[in-house]
């Protein structure tokens, strides 16, 4: 196996970083826009949603992942069944969980603000988001299985276009909505629904066209068998115990963030904003190591699994580097970007050097996540989330009594640097298991 270059690596990597960054500017300039109005309790409520359907959509994104573990299984063995299964049982699995969703969607969200415990006015702007966007979920999940399929398939240049093509309609639907039509909170969410339904028919579109499936001899009786759903969930079930380990501490934050008031609120939705477009760009790059590690583990070569690692590491360095140096020159202008409420903006400046650290916690942590699950090695992922879980009810424990909001921001903090201290210590036991 040839060792991996500077030049493949980043080939792969970099467009990840940038599709993958779009989804949180989405996020971004919703929260931008709603910052923009007069009163906190619009980009509060914008917040408590988007958290929520967070909440509902990472539960199941496994969709995407084990979908590109199969699409890239049937592309390996030239096997036309074998990718028409890969694509339509997932796609089976998500219709009915957004089915579901729909269902209950009043219970989901009721339930949910109970919890949170946000004030009255808030609560209700929540609401008038939630019940235009819970329409979305057949769409969302829709396109998490079309873009898992792509990226199985190697199809590079589509995967990065539905992605970023949609967050983009979704942004600048979102600026004329509300600025140009003045339609508030409620602008910003047929915004995003709309951008969802053009994500829909765009997959739709890419699939016709890279699916090459014969239609009229679909195989039916192995897609409604329940056996292989409840195997797709077997599979997943470390993935899933990661995602409900995060779910449980962006609620958490968000429910002790909104006992501090609606300005402590809104300025901690401005920095999860910017928290958020950090990790997605870290993220990007645990995708590209996710491929690298996986070639090499299917190639059973423990040199190219080592160059893998240190080619992630070398690169994770450079950019925690940028994303330091260039938030601590511009952190209130970054800010006042997404508001220029006086008092949400003083109130973030007061906490703002903790997203400043937050590439050197978290980036080990998330690049290591991709290792292990491009060597399908998923137990480590669930036994680090775990742990580091423990850690955080810990910290906030500890802390949010006695220092309020920089406890809660110590404890995410403490979370993710427990993340990256617990992989770096499996990975000795990886890299032994690959050695050549």
């Amino acid at each position: 196996m040839n060792l991996l270059t500077n030049r493949e690596y980043l080939g792969l990597t970099v467009p990840f970083m940038l599709s993958t960054m779009t989804q949180p500017l989405m996020g971004a300039v919703n929260t931008a826009v709603m910052g923009q109005l007069p009163d906190p309790k619009y980009i509060a409520a914008v917040s408590l949603g988007a958290i929520l359907f967070n909440n509902l959509y990472w539960l199941f994104g496994f969709l995407r992942v084990s979908t590109t573990g199969y699409a890239a299984q049937a592309f390996g063995a030239a096997d036309r069944e074998l990718g028409t299964l890969a694509f339509f049982k997932p796609l089976v699995l998500a219709l009915l969980i957004s089915l579901a969703c729909i269902v209950f969607q009043k219970p989901i969200l009721e339930g949910y603000l109970a919890m949170i415990g946000a004030a009255p006015e808030v609560n209700n702007l929540c609401r008038e988001y939630y019940y235009i966007l819970i329409w979305g979920a057949p769409l969302v999940l829709g396109n998490y299985v079309a873009l898992g399929w792509l990226m199985g398939q190697t199809r590079v240049r589509a995967s990065v276009f539905m992605q970023v093509s949609m967050n983009v309609l979704n942004m600048a639907l979102s600026i004329w909505f509300v600025f140009g039509l003045h339609m508030d909170i409620i602008g910003v969410a047929f915004a995003t629904l709309l951008s969802q339904l053009y994500g829909g028919v765009l997959s739709v579109v890419l699939m016709y066209y890279y699916g090459d499936f014969d239609y009229k001899n679909l195989p039916w009786g192995e897609l409604l068998d329940w056996r292989t759903f409840i195997g797709m969930l077997k599979v997943n079930v470390n993935l899933m115990i990661r995602t409900a380990c995060l779910l449980t501490v962006n609620n958490i934050i968000a429910a002790v963030g909104a006992s501090f008031g609606t300005v402590v609120l809104a300025a901690n939705a401005v920095l999860l904003q910017l928290k958020d477009i950090m990790s997605y760009l870290i993220d990007g790059m645990a995708n590209g190591a996710a491929i690298f590690s996986g070639r090499a583990v299917g190639a059973k070569s423990g040199a190219g699994l080592d160059a893998a690692i240190r080619m992630t590491f070398k690169w994770l360095v450079v950019l925690a580097a940028i994303l330091m140096g260039v938030y601590a020159a511009g952190n209130e202008f970054f800010i006042r970007l997404f508001t220029n409420i006086d008092e949400v903006v003083a109130m973030a400046m007061t906490y703002n050097v903790f997203v400043l650290f937050y590439p050197v916690c978290a980036g080990i942590g998330m690049v290591l996540y991709g290792v292990f699950c491009g060597a399908t090695r998923t137990a480590p992922v669930r036994n680090m989330m775990l742990l580091a879980l423990a850690v955080f009810y810990l910290l906030q424990w500890q802390l949010v009594p006695e220092i309020g909001n920089s406890g809660l921001w110590l404890a995410l903090l403490g979370f993710m640097a427990a993340q990256s201290v617990i992989l770096l210590y499996y990975l000795k036991s990886l890299c032994k298991e690959f050695t050549d």
